[in-house]
């Protein structure tokens, strides 16, 4: 959610600061445009905007690694590998194209296991109370 949302901020901002931020002018060697800015407080704040959307982009990326990690040891827990392997090629093909691998997580979270029954075992409950008092002579 926050890498979305770091990644909209700045594409706007972008685009603002490239609608308003300045003036394109012929380069001067014919081929193409140069990009002038007026160095006001527009142009600032979009800056400023750009450079907040990159930082929340990363650190949404970078907690998008770490729960992507924790799920792959999670399944690989299991029995059944299926789960594993799916988040192994969803997120390793994530890194290619980003939907596939934001997808594999959104099917884990919806429907895959929570890797916690394979590393539970049901102790017996004792039959007998134990005595809390020291034994008398």
């Amino acid at each position: 959610m926050v890498l979305a949302l770091g990644l909209i901020v700045a594409g706007v901002s972008i685009a603002l600061m490239l609608a308003y931020g300045g003036t394109f002018t012929a380069a001067p060697s014919g081929n193409g445009y140069d990009f002038e800015p007026r160095y006001d407080a527009f142009f600032a704040t979009m800056v400023t905007l750009i450079v907040a959307g990159g930082i929340a982009a990363t650190v949404g990326g970078l907690v998008q690694l770490v729960a992507w990690i924790g799920a792959l040891v999670n399944t690989y827990r299991l029995q059944d590998k299926t789960w594993f392997v799916v988040l192994l090629l969803g997120g390793l093909l994530g890194f290619a194209f980003g939907l596939i691998g934001f997808a594999a997580m959104v099917a884990y979270l919806i429907a895959g296991p929570d890797g916690m029954a394979a590393g539970q075992q049901k102790i017996p409950a004792p039959t007998s109370r134990p005595s809390t008092l020291a034994p008398t002579s």
